[in-house]
């Protein structure tokens, strides 16, 4: 079964999130995905590359 974001409720990508950032796995697949991106491995614009710097620098300091 493949969930995507369009097949939960509201409340559970709410409570989804804060599981993210509760156990520190949003700052995890942050930062995974932009050492994907700078070694090459994925591709991305400019634009999203920079909001996933921004992201990161966020959830660094909470």
């Amino acid at each position: 079964m493949k969930a995507t974001i369009e097949g939960l409720t509201s409340d559970e990508q709410k409570l989804l999130i804060e599981l993210l950032l509760r156990q520190q796995y949003a700052l995890e697949i942050v930062c995974s995905e932009i050492n994907d991106i700078e070694a090459g491995m994925k591709r991305t614009d400019e634009k999203t590359y920079q909001q996933l710097i921004a992201l990161y620098d966020r959830l660094r300091v909470r």
